[in-house]
Protein backbone atom coordinates (compact mmCIF):
# COMPACT_ATOMS: atom_id res chain seq x y z
CA UNK A 1 0.00 0.00 0.00
CA UNK A 2 1.43 3.44 -1.06
CA UNK A 3 0.63 6.92 0.42
CA UNK A 4 -1.72 7.46 -2.77
CA UNK A 5 -3.60 4.41 -2.33
CA UNK A 6 -3.90 5.01 1.11
CA UNK A 7 -6.03 8.53 0.61
CA UNK A 8 -8.22 7.18 -2.13
CA UNK A 9 -9.38 4.40 0.14
CA UNK A 10 -10.10 6.66 2.60
CA UNK A 11 -11.93 8.97 0.23
CA UNK A 12 -13.66 6.14 -1.56
CA UNK A 13 -14.72 4.93 1.46
CA UNK A 14 -16.41 8.22 2.47
CA UNK A 15 -18.23 8.75 -0.94
CA UNK A 16 -19.56 4.86 -0.32
CA UNK A 17 -20.65 5.33 3.08
CA UNK A 18 -22.67 8.60 2.35
CA UNK A 19 -24.01 7.87 -0.90
CA UNK A 20 -21.62 10.30 -3.04
CA UNK A 21 -21.31 9.81 -6.79
CA UNK A 22 -17.74 10.06 -7.63
CA UNK A 23 -15.48 9.08 -10.55
CA UNK A 24 -11.98 6.93 -10.58
CA UNK A 25 -8.97 9.26 -11.29
CA UNK A 26 -5.31 9.21 -12.09
CA UNK A 27 -4.02 11.21 -9.99
CA UNK A 28 -4.52 11.68 -6.11
CA UNK A 29 -4.61 15.56 -6.26
CA UNK A 30 -7.66 15.39 -8.33
CA UNK A 31 -9.04 13.21 -5.60
CA UNK A 32 -8.77 15.32 -3.49
CA UNK A 33 -10.29 18.38 -4.98
CA UNK A 34 -13.39 16.35 -6.18
CA UNK A 35 -13.52 15.44 -2.59
CA UNK A 36 -13.68 19.19 -1.53
CA UNK A 37 -15.60 20.23 -4.36
CA UNK A 38 -18.39 17.88 -2.23
CA UNK A 39 -17.80 19.23 0.81
CA UNK A 40 -18.02 22.28 -0.09
CA UNK A 41 -21.33 22.26 -1.62
CA UNK A 42 -23.19 20.21 1.02
CA UNK A 43 -24.83 22.39 3.54
CA UNK A 44 -23.48 22.10 7.06
CA UNK A 45 -25.87 21.45 9.70
CA UNK A 46 -25.37 24.55 11.30
CA UNK A 47 -28.20 26.77 13.13
CA UNK A 48 -28.25 29.90 11.10
CA UNK A 49 -29.91 33.06 11.25
CA UNK A 50 -32.88 33.95 8.38
CA UNK A 51 -32.68 36.74 6.56
CA UNK A 52 -35.31 37.34 4.09
CA UNK A 53 -35.11 39.68 0.93
CA UNK A 54 -37.76 41.99 0.76
CA UNK A 55 -38.43 40.74 -2.37
CA UNK A 56 -39.04 37.35 -1.79
CA UNK A 57 -40.62 38.50 1.86
CA UNK A 58 -43.55 39.98 -0.64
CA UNK A 59 -43.73 37.06 -2.25
CA UNK A 60 -44.16 34.62 0.80
CA UNK A 61 -47.60 34.94 1.49
CA UNK A 62 -49.76 34.34 -1.60
CA UNK A 63 -46.94 31.66 -3.13
CA UNK A 64 -48.07 28.38 -4.06
CA UNK A 65 -45.23 27.24 -1.87
CA UNK A 66 -45.45 28.82 1.22
CA UNK A 67 -45.96 26.13 3.37
CA UNK A 68 -42.56 24.87 1.93
CA UNK A 69 -40.93 28.19 2.14
CA UNK A 70 -41.54 28.48 5.77
CA UNK A 71 -40.57 24.59 6.49
CA UNK A 72 -36.92 25.88 4.85
CA UNK A 73 -36.92 28.99 6.97
CA UNK A 74 -37.63 27.00 9.99
CA UNK A 75 -34.88 24.31 8.91
CA UNK A 76 -32.74 26.61 8.89
CA UNK A 77 -33.00 28.30 12.03
CA UNK A 78 -33.28 25.10 13.86
CA UNK A 79 -29.87 23.45 12.20
CA UNK A 80 -31.96 20.85 10.21
CA UNK A 81 -30.34 19.13 7.45
CA UNK A 82 -31.82 20.97 4.31
CA UNK A 83 -29.28 19.39 1.81
CA UNK A 84 -32.32 16.75 0.42
CA UNK A 85 -33.63 20.26 -0.79
CA UNK A 86 -30.61 20.58 -2.70
CA UNK A 87 -30.82 19.09 -6.73
CA UNK A 88 -29.44 15.71 -7.17
CA UNK A 89 -26.15 16.56 -8.48
CA UNK A 90 -25.19 18.22 -5.45
CA UNK A 91 -24.08 14.41 -3.88
CA UNK A 92 -21.68 14.31 -7.37
CA UNK A 93 -18.24 15.26 -6.25
CA UNK A 94 -17.41 15.55 -9.76
CA UNK A 95 -20.35 18.23 -10.86
CA UNK A 96 -19.69 21.80 -11.09
CA UNK A 97 -22.18 23.92 -9.41
CA UNK A 98 -20.95 27.09 -11.48
CA UNK A 99 -23.04 29.40 -9.97
CA UNK A 100 -22.37 27.83 -6.64
CA UNK A 101 -18.18 28.60 -7.35
CA UNK A 102 -18.72 31.75 -9.00
CA UNK A 103 -21.26 33.74 -6.37
CA UNK A 104 -21.24 31.53 -3.56
CA UNK A 105 -24.92 30.83 -3.96
CA UNK A 106 -26.92 27.84 -3.69
CA UNK A 107 -30.29 26.47 -4.94
CA UNK A 108 -33.29 24.91 -3.69
CA UNK A 109 -36.40 22.63 -4.72
CA UNK A 110 -39.90 23.88 -3.19
CA UNK A 111 -40.87 20.54 -2.17
CA UNK A 112 -40.82 18.67 1.45
CA UNK A 113 -41.77 15.49 0.14
CA UNK A 114 -40.19 12.64 -1.57
CA UNK A 115 -40.92 10.65 -4.20
CA UNK A 116 -40.20 7.56 -2.68
CA UNK A 117 -40.01 6.92 1.68
CA UNK A 118 -36.73 5.74 1.29
CA UNK A 119 -35.35 8.78 -0.83
CA UNK A 120 -32.82 10.87 0.63
CA UNK A 121 -33.64 14.08 -1.29
CA UNK A 122 -37.19 15.72 -1.96
CA UNK A 123 -39.01 15.74 -5.19
CA UNK A 124 -37.97 18.38 -7.76
CA UNK A 125 -39.62 21.41 -8.62
CA UNK A 126 -39.34 23.53 -11.94
CA UNK A 127 -39.06 26.95 -9.57
CA UNK A 128 -36.09 27.25 -7.22
CA UNK A 129 -34.98 29.07 -4.01
CA UNK A 130 -31.67 30.91 -4.31
CA UNK A 131 -30.16 31.28 -0.72
CA UNK A 132 -26.13 32.33 0.22
CA UNK A 133 -25.13 30.59 3.54
CA UNK A 134 -22.50 31.48 5.92
CA UNK A 135 -21.72 29.38 8.86
CA UNK A 136 -24.37 31.10 11.11
CA UNK A 137 -26.93 33.23 8.51
CA UNK A 138 -28.88 32.13 5.68
CA UNK A 139 -29.43 34.91 3.30
CA UNK A 140 -32.56 33.84 0.97
CA UNK A 141 -32.86 35.84 -2.12
CA UNK A 142 -35.44 35.11 -4.37
CA UNK A 143 -37.13 32.40 -6.20
CA UNK A 144 -36.74 32.01 -9.79
CA UNK A 145 -36.60 29.29 -12.80
CA UNK A 146 -33.69 26.57 -13.73
CA UNK A 147 -33.08 29.20 -16.22
CA UNK A 148 -31.43 31.53 -14.02
CA UNK A 149 -28.12 30.58 -13.06
CA UNK A 150 -26.21 33.89 -14.17
CA UNK A 151 -28.75 36.22 -13.58
CA UNK A 152 -27.05 39.35 -11.97
CA UNK A 153 -30.52 39.80 -10.29
CA UNK A 154 -29.50 37.99 -7.51
CA UNK A 155 -26.18 40.40 -7.14
CA UNK A 156 -28.74 43.27 -7.02
CA UNK A 157 -30.82 41.80 -4.56
CA UNK A 158 -27.68 41.45 -2.06
CA UNK A 159 -26.66 44.92 -3.13
CA UNK A 160 -30.15 46.43 -1.58
CA UNK A 161 -30.67 43.77 1.36
CA UNK A 162 -26.92 42.65 2.60
CA UNK A 163 -24.26 45.04 0.85
CA UNK A 164 -22.01 44.33 3.95
CA UNK A 165 -21.34 40.75 2.78
CA UNK A 166 -20.13 41.54 -0.55
CA UNK A 167 -18.10 44.77 0.05
CA UNK A 168 -14.54 42.83 0.24
CA UNK A 169 -15.26 41.36 -2.98
CA UNK A 170 -16.00 44.62 -4.48
CA UNK A 171 -13.33 45.94 -6.66
CA UNK A 172 -12.24 49.82 -6.64
CA UNK A 173 -13.40 50.55 -11.15
CA UNK A 174 -15.89 49.01 -12.64
CA UNK A 175 -13.58 49.68 -15.95
CA UNK A 176 -11.76 46.57 -15.28
CA UNK A 177 -15.25 44.75 -15.37
CA UNK A 178 -16.48 44.96 -18.90
CA UNK A 179 -20.24 45.01 -18.97
CA UNK A 180 -21.44 41.65 -19.58
CA UNK A 181 -25.40 40.62 -19.43
CA UNK A 182 -26.79 37.94 -18.18
CA UNK A 183 -26.56 35.25 -21.12
CA UNK A 184 -22.76 36.27 -21.46
CA UNK A 185 -21.82 35.57 -17.95
CA UNK A 186 -23.34 31.81 -18.43
CA UNK A 187 -21.59 31.47 -21.44
CA UNK A 188 -17.95 32.84 -19.78
CA UNK A 189 -18.55 30.55 -17.27
CA UNK A 190 -19.29 27.67 -19.14
CA UNK A 191 -16.14 28.06 -20.98
CA UNK A 192 -14.04 28.12 -17.90
CA UNK A 193 -13.16 32.33 -17.72
CA UNK A 194 -12.71 34.01 -14.23
CA UNK A 195 -14.24 37.56 -14.76
CA UNK A 196 -15.81 40.60 -12.95
CA UNK A 197 -19.08 41.60 -13.09
CA UNK A 198 -20.65 44.98 -13.54
CA UNK A 199 -23.89 45.38 -11.78
CA UNK A 200 -25.57 48.87 -10.98
CA UNK A 201 -22.30 50.96 -11.22
CA UNK A 202 -20.37 48.84 -8.80
CA UNK A 203 -17.66 46.06 -9.73
CA UNK A 204 -17.15 42.86 -7.87
CA UNK A 205 -14.61 40.08 -8.39
CA UNK A 206 -15.07 36.40 -6.87
CA UNK A 207 -17.86 36.59 -5.09
CA UNK A 208 -18.32 32.83 -4.47
CA UNK A 209 -14.78 30.19 -4.19
CA UNK A 210 -13.70 31.32 -7.38
CA UNK A 211 -13.82 28.59 -9.83
CA UNK A 212 -10.70 27.30 -12.55
CA UNK A 213 -10.54 26.40 -16.39
CA UNK A 214 -11.50 23.06 -15.46
CA UNK A 215 -14.48 23.97 -14.11
CA UNK A 216 -13.11 23.03 -10.28
CA UNK A 217 -13.73 25.10 -7.17
CA UNK A 218 -10.87 26.95 -6.62
CA UNK A 219 -11.24 26.37 -2.92
CA UNK A 220 -11.21 23.04 -3.33
CA UNK A 221 -8.14 23.06 -4.86
CA UNK A 222 -6.84 26.06 -2.52
CA UNK A 223 -7.91 22.76 0.43
CA UNK A 224 -6.36 20.04 -1.60
CA UNK A 225 -3.20 21.42 -1.82
CA UNK A 226 -3.14 22.16 2.22
CA UNK A 227 -3.97 18.18 2.59
CA UNK A 228 -1.24 17.46 -0.01
CA UNK A 229 1.23 19.53 1.72
CA UNK A 230 0.42 18.43 5.44
CA UNK A 231 0.90 14.15 3.52
CA UNK A 232 4.63 15.55 2.69
CA UNK A 233 5.25 16.85 6.04
CA UNK A 234 4.41 13.62 7.72
CA UNK A 235 5.78 10.85 5.27
CA UNK A 236 7.34 9.60 7.72
CA UNK A 237 4.51 8.38 10.09
CA UNK A 238 3.38 6.49 6.60
CA UNK A 239 6.20 4.44 7.28
CA UNK A 240 6.63 4.48 10.83
CA UNK A 241 3.05 4.81 12.37
CA UNK A 242 0.38 4.13 9.54
CA UNK A 243 -2.57 4.19 12.45
CA UNK A 244 -1.46 7.69 13.41
CA UNK A 245 -0.98 8.87 9.25
CA UNK A 246 -4.18 7.95 8.90
CA UNK A 247 -6.06 9.80 12.10
CA UNK A 248 -4.26 12.60 11.23
CA UNK A 249 -4.74 12.64 7.72
CA UNK A 250 -9.16 12.57 8.67
CA UNK A 251 -8.31 15.24 10.65
CA UNK A 252 -7.02 17.31 7.89
CA UNK A 253 -9.88 16.57 5.71
CA UNK A 254 -12.46 16.61 8.48
CA UNK A 255 -14.26 13.28 8.72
Amino acid sequence: MTVDTTIIQILEDFFLRFGIKYNNHDKVTLWLIRYFNFRLKYIVLNQREVKVSKGLTEKISTHPNCNVLSDIFNKAAQGDDLNPYQSKASFNADYHDLLFNDWGIHHLHLRSDKENPSDYFNGRTGLLLFVKFTIDTAYFLDIKSHDDWSNTDFIRIIQRNWPEIIADREIPNTQWSPNFNDEKIGILRKKGYLFGINVDEKAYLILGHGRTSSGDNAMAIRLANEVWRWVGENKHLFDTNLDTFKLGLNEQLHI
